[in-house]
């Protein structure tokens, strides 16, 4: 029987899948507002008004000076903003601007004579009844602009004046000056308006139905990498289960890169433990030998033996450090043990602390920053605390300091400085990486500063346990 294998889908296949979706999302959003939206309001002028513009008083219309207006004239217009301006009908020109709105024979300007009640006009235009008898009637079919109404026995140049401020659709007006050219005004066109405005109400939309989706992708998308980046920042083993084939593929490299350092690094402390552990019986053949060496060359060779055996000791220390079992340590309490049997340096007021470590190498590294600003500074103090659920472990001293460039050097292993250089306090440079790696082992941190006043001030934060 054959099983299929189910791959889960890649990363490509995720986000370009999401693309297309959105892509075909926001066109039919665009296009469903586009259609659906009623047309804005037709710009509405009146001939009042390009007579206002036209002798230069702020009518809301644009001038401009050149060629007379192209477009269909509107010859019931033209009579009327000529005798408005004072002009011969030769001088005006009045051309609608837009083909859609402007009148045609079925929505064009009906002037007519009400003869009575039988007038089928009338009672057609005339809304809810019949308007009087004998009076003109000026409006447009469809009711779209407001109806006037003449009084009868009203002459043309009255219903000219009813024409004068009846609301029409945009048209160009424009007079002949003295040089030939022509003054014409027209509206002014919005910046948002007509289809333009259409399109942005679309977009605005389609962003607004979008933004979320997308945000709520990404999220979702990228939660597997934050798993991820968690899992390796706190040392877990990365999900294999969770995100693309991608993000998988990387877990499982991750895993076997894990694997493969951890190998080696386990060889490399075998093969420095095993040093460490084989240099002992030579040299307590060397000091036994050592004693039927007369003085003063005994003594002095007796503490190289001695200092020997200390860096032994170091290598060792460093070499079981991650080994160990981690029980609840009372960190105030073991720093002052440490302290108690140093008389240079002085243990500070504060709270009791509890963290979760390994309680020798716990003891190691605050023992190896004490007895550092003791021997390189003549001592200092010592401070427990604990902030935002981390016990803090601070030892200042006033000594010479370390300059700036060799505090992140004096962290790793078999580096040493100046000081630690000479015959009384020389050392094998384990000291400080001894407490880096018991800081890693235990999701903390260990730092070099300057201290207030000169001095160096050398500090071990260890996530402290949550009671």
């Amino acid at each position: 029987m054959i099983r299929s294998v189910w791959r889960r889908p890649s990363a490509l296949t995720a986000i370009g899948g999401f693309s297309v979706a959105i892509a075909v999302l926001s066109v039919a959003i665009t296009a469903s507002i586009v259609l659906l939206m009623p047309d804005p309001p037709a710009v509405r002028m009146t001939v009042a008004d390009a007579v206002a513009a036209l002798r230069g008083t702020n009518a809301g219309l644009a001038r401009t000076i050149g060629r007379p207006p192209d477009g269909t004239p509107a010859t019931l217009l033209q009579p009327v903003l000529a005798q408005a301006i004072g002009r011969p009908i030769a001088d005006v020109r009045v051309a609608w601007l837009d083909r859609s709105t402007r009148p045609t024979r079925g929505d064009g300007v009906v002037v007519f004579s009400a003869r009575g009640k039988g007038d089928a006009a009338g009672k057609m235009l005339w809304p809810g009844g019949t308007p009087p008898v004998g009076s003109v009637v000026i409006r447009r079919q469809g009711g779209v602009l407001p109806m006037r109404i003449v009084p009868a026995g009203m002459p043309d140049l009255l219903i000219g004046k009813v024409l004068l401020t009846l609301p029409q659709p945009a048209f160009a007006a424009s007079v002949r000056l003295a040089d030939g050219r022509w003054l014409t005004v027209t509206p002014q066109s919005p910046i948002f308006g007509g289809w333009r405005l259409k399109v942005l109400v679309a977009l605005v939309a389609s962003l607004a139905v979008l933004a979320p989706l997308v945000w709520l992708f990404a999220r979702r998308l990228t939660r597997p990498f934050r798993a991820l980046a968690s899992a390796i920042d706190d040392g877990r083993d990365p999900p294999q289960a969770q995100g693309p084939r991608e993000l998988q593929d990387a877990a499982r490299a991750i895993l076997h890169l894990r694997a493969r350092l951890s190998a080696e690094t386990d060889e490399r402390m075998r093969m420095l433990t095993a040093v460490a552990h084989d240099l002992r019986t030579p040299l307590t053949s060397l000091k036994l030998r050592i004693e039927a060496v007369p003085e003063p060359q005994r003594a002095r060779m007796a503490a190289d033996a001695d200092r020997m055996g200390a860096m032994i000791a170091d290598v060792l220390d460093y070499a079981r450090t991650a080994n160990a079992t981690r029980h609840p340590v009372q960190v105030r309490t073991m720093v002052a043990e440490v302290v108690a049997d140093l008389p240079t340096m002085c243990l500070m007021d504060g709270p009791e602390v509890t963290a979760i470590a390994v309680e020798p190498a716990f003891r190691r590294a605050v023992e190896n920053l004490v007895r550092n600003a003791e021997d390189y500074a003549g001592g200092g103090r010592v401070e427990v605390a604990n902030e935002d659920d981390t016990a803090i472990v601070r030892v200042i001293d006033a000594g010479p300091g370390i300059p700036p460039g060799d505090r992140t050097r004096l962290l790793r292993p078999f580096e040493r400085g100046d000081a630690s250089r000479s015959r009384e306090t020389g050392g094998v440079g384990l000291g400080l990486s001894i407490v880096q790696t018991f800081a890693d082992l235990h999701g903390g941190t260990v730092s070099l500063g300057e201290a207030e006043g000169g001095g160096t001030i050398a500090t071990l934060a260890v996530p402290a346990s949550i009671r």
